[in-house]
C-alpha cells in the first residue's frame, strides 16, 4: 500500500459553478464508475475526496501503485484538463513523527 495526495486547483472561471463544460465534465465523473477506472489506472482504492469550493481546491487520497498510474488517471478522466495538479507521496502521522522520534532521538 502506497498513499498519495492528489492536489488540485483551478481557476474561478474553470471552476464547475461557473463553467458549463467543467459541470459537464465532472457530472460525468460523478455518474461513472470512478472506482473501476481508477483500479484500470493502478489506483487500488480512493480513500478520501476533500474540497473546498471557495478555494477552487480539493484533495484526494488514494492508495495506487505508482504516481504514473494516477498521472494517467487524472488525464483519461478529464480531470487534468481543468486543475492544475501535484501528486504528492504521503506517509501517516505515525510513520512520519512518532516513528521519526523514535529513531532520531530514541524516545
Amino acid at each position: 500500500m502506497a498513499l498519495y495526495g492528489i492536489y488540485g486547483h483551478h481557476t474561478t472561471e474553470a471552476c464547475p459553478w461557473n463553467n458549463v463544460q467543467s459541470a459537464k465534465l465532472l457530472k460525468s465523473l460523478a455518474e461513472g464508475d470512478v472506482e473501476a477506472t481508477a483500479k484500470g489506472h493502478g489506483i487500488n482504492k480512493i480513500l478520501g475526496q476533500y474540497h473546498s469550493a471557495l478555494e477552487h481546491t480539493f484533495l484526494w487520497v488514494v492508495d495506487a501503485d505508482d504516481p504514473h498510474g494516477i498521472q494517467a488517471f487524472c488525464v483519461a478522466t478529464g480531470v487534468a484538463s481543468i486543475n492544475d495538479l501535484k501528486i504528492v507521496p504521503l506517509i501517516t502521522f505515525q510513520e512520519g513523527v512518532i516513528d521519526g522520534i523514535k529513531k532520531i532521538h530514541g524516545l
